[in-house]
């Protein structure tokens, strides 16, 4: 049975990986056929002030993808407006990459984040409160700034999971425990800016971990603090567990949230979510949906499909009915014996993964002779969903 998964692993490598580079330049030529994105929005919208236009959910995706730039690295002290910030930052247009892996082509994010500082909408906001933890000791990676809105209004906003494998294994563990020490992280930072500005109506928003982050944070907020919450966005971020999801604490924010994925999600399809979600048609091709930037737009909202696709749906059904069939105790061992697996490459990143360590995992697999057969199908399921590595169409 190992030889025959490795066989598959084998065969998923060798013709999947010029697949990811096919979709990716797919995305980048579809793009450059004036599809309506996050630019084209600042370009529409970009001098009308959020006291004129309150926050959009095209505003909301906009905040959550600026949250992954390296706040401290342009000296923010105390409070500051974005436009400040991006003075000496942004001058020459020589715009740095954030590292967040091969799902996400990240070359955007500071180009997107001087594109907004500079235009009046996002120029007069305020930025405050940035946060930033990632510790391989406690399996933890945790960033989250607050935006200050005209209107006495704020942005409590959570960052995504970034190319660490830390970062990684953190959102596995949601699978068994009740708590990651970053949903912690997000209830207590809050619950703290909440009580720091409390003549202020809260919105929370987040892609990827950070929309998980945004709803648990909610979630877990006191009566006073939900009351004063307008909506909650979670950009493809995987769910919540089903307790949560079906708590009396969700009950009470279900009608502020609201839920995105691409029609091919496969981040946004791990855990659940409730029944209340839009399906948000991408450019891109697979997993690189993940990206922000391969969303299309219609002026202040995303364009609508009717549906997951038929690989989104299968993504969906695939992780939730393994991860259904396992006791938290197994969840726990898998997760462990994956992300060793994953370690025993010697990556600290998935692209370190995927570029050096992806093509030793038949191998590796080999040193792990007592697994259950469905732990064996998950693990190389997740390989594959991870990486990409399965060709799909578009739909």
């Amino acid at each position: 049975m190992l030889r025959k998964i490795a066989i598959r692993v084998e065969r998923e490598l060798r013709d999947g990986l010029p697949v990811v580079a096919s979709g990716i330049r797919e995305y980048y030529r579809r793009e450059r056929e004036s599809v309506a994105d996050m630019f084209e929005y600042l370009r529409w919208r970009g001098d009308i002030s959020f006291a004129e236009k309150r926050l959009s959910e095209i505003d909301s995706i906009i905040l959550s993808m600026m949250v992954y730039v390296d706040f401290d690295a342009l000296g923010l002290c105390g409070e500051e407006y974005l436009c400040n910030l991006a003075k000496d930052y942004c001058l020459d247009n020589e715009y740095k990459s954030v590292k967040l892996g091969l799902i996400i082509p990240s070359k955007k994010i500071n180009r997107l984040f001087c594109t907004a500082a500079r235009c009046r909408r996002f120029g007069n906001v305020k930025v405050s409160d940035y946060v930033s933890r990632t510790s391989e000791e406690e399996v933890c990676q945790f960033a989250a700034a607050t935006y200050h809105l005209p209107g006495k209004r704020m942005a409590v906003t959570f960052r995504g999971t970034d190319d660490t494998i830390v970062g990684w294994r953190e959102d596995f563990c949601m699978s068994y425990v009740d708590e990651i020490p970053a949903q912690k992280m997000a209830r207590e930072y809050l619950l703290a800016v909440a009580e720091k500005y409390p003549d202020e109506k809260i919105y929370l928003t987040g892609h990827s971990k950070g929309g998980n982050l945004s709803l648990y944070a909610a979630m877990k907020a006191t009566s006073e603090v939900k009351a004063r919450i307008v909506k909650v966005y979670c950009h493809d971020g995987p769910g919540l567990s089903y307790s949560n999801v079906t708590s009396p604490e969700f009950a009470e924010i279900r009608r502020k949230v609201a839920v995105y994925l691409p029609q091919s999600s496969v981040v946004g399809t791990m855990f659940e979510r409730g029944d209340k979600y839009a399906v948000v048609k991408s450019s891109a091709v697979g997993a690189v949906q993940h990206d922000p930037f391969s969303w299309e737009l219609d002026g202040p909202v995303f364009i609508r499909l009717s549906s997951l696709s038929e690989r989104g749906k299968k993504n969906e059904e695939q992780f939730r009915a393994k991860m259904r069939q396992m006791t938290a105790d197994e969840k726990r061992e898998f997760v462990e014996l994956f992300f060793s697996i994953v370690s025993a490459t010697g990556a600290k990143t998935l692209s370190d993964f995927s570029g050096k360590g992806v093509k030793n995992v038949a191998l590796l697999l080999k040193n792990y002779t007592g697994l259950e057969k469905h732990q064996r199908d998950l693990i190389v399921t997740l390989m594959i969903k991870l990486f990409d590595l399965k060709k799909e169409k578009t739909k």
